[in-house]
């Protein structure tokens, strides 16, 4: 957190609008699913990487120049969907095999709309399967795709994001029943 704040900083001084870097990260994520087809996963590691920072600063910025908005926000949750769609996709073109690539783009699906129809203090809850999580296994495959022509890295990979989505429905389904005892 510290970083993004120091990063955004001059940004803020250079007067960014927030929601410039929030289309910049979305055009990393897109932009990351292409070198891997052409076998160059050190460089769409490069662009998931620009893609989370940009994420991360567009936020920091916000609120440093006072523009959060409704409307920042929304973009952001659609931006984030997008991107995260983006890095299985990475994963994918990685080599994990095309039904495993599906359901981890379901699954990760599945745990943001579920946060959003929960609402409340689903909004909050912290799960396993974050987008950290899924920019690192995306990473991981890039990785992995750098240094071998294996493909099995990209599936555990791909693999790690469904089980991680699973433990998330879970853990926000407890979460759930434990915000309507508390009712």
């Amino acid at each position: 957190m510290r970083l993004m704040w120091t990063l955004a900083r001059p940004l803020a001084r250079a007067r960014v609008h927030p929601t410039v870097l929030t289309v910049l990260g979305v055009c990393c994520a897109v932009a990351a699913v292409w070198p891997t087809w052409t076998v160059r996963p050190w460089l769409a590691l490069i662009l998931i990487l620009a893609s989370v920072t940009c994420d991360g600063l567009d936020g920091a910025l916000a609120v440093l120049t006072d523009r959060a908005s409704a409307f920042g926000a929304a973009a952001d949750k659609i931006a984030d969907r997008f991107s995260d769609v983006c890095f299985v996709l990475v994963i994918w073109r990685c080599g994990a095999p095309t039904w495993l690539t599906l359901t981890a783009v379901l699954g990760v699906l599945a745990v943001e709309a579920f946060r959003e129809a929960g609402g409340g203090a689903l909004l909050s809850t912290i799960t396993v399967a974050e987008r950290p999580s899924r920019a690192v296994c995306a990473l991981l495959a890039c990785i992995a795709a750098a240094v071998s022509t294996a493909t099995w890295p990209a599936a555990v990979c791909a693999a790690v994001l469904v089980g991680l989505s699973l433990i998330a429905l879970g853990q926000l389904a407890a979460s759930l029943r434990a915000d309507a005892r508390a009712s």
